[in-house]
């Protein structure tokens, strides 16, 4: 139990100071939720590079790009990305033009690699099925 001395330091501390002591733990909170968030960007990357190997295999060119933290496919008009924000250990996937979804491993702390994994592949399924039947091969 705190000690009236030690509520008092904590009763008097400055708005700055909390501030300050909110963004240390935001930043712990995001360093340890940075791991999680780097796993689930490399199975995302491996889903985007199965599904290109996929669409080569049935004949199809499609245009796949990977830099340090950002994969992205297109096929035709079509596309699909997948990026890591490391200052705050956020994915982002966004399909054709839409709003990316965003996956906050420092906020939510549930969130499993396989999760946004599952969610990419289903994407990748849909960008096949849109491809295909805008233009069928």
């Amino acid at each position: 139990m705190a000690s009236w001395r030690d509520e008092l330091i904590e009763a008097a501390k400055t708005k700055a100071e909390r501030d300050a002591e909110e963004q240390e733990r935001h930043r712990k909170r995001v360093q340890e939720a940075l791991h999680t968030a780097e796993a689930a960007l490399s199975l995302g990357a491996e889903a985007l590079r199965f599904t290109r190997d996929r669409l080569r295999d049935k004949g199809q060119s499609p245009s796949f790009t990977e830099q340090a933290d950002d994969f992205k496919l297109k096929l035709g008009d079509f596309g699909l990305r997948v990026e890591l924000a490391r200052d705050a250990a956020v994915v982002r996937v966004t399909f054709g033009d839409g709003k990316p979804r965003e996956f906050d491993f420092a906020k939510d702390r549930h969130i499993a690699p396989a999760d946004v994994e599952e969610y990419i592949g289903r994407r990748a399924v849909e960008l096949v099925r849109t491809a295909q039947k805008a233009s069928p091969w």
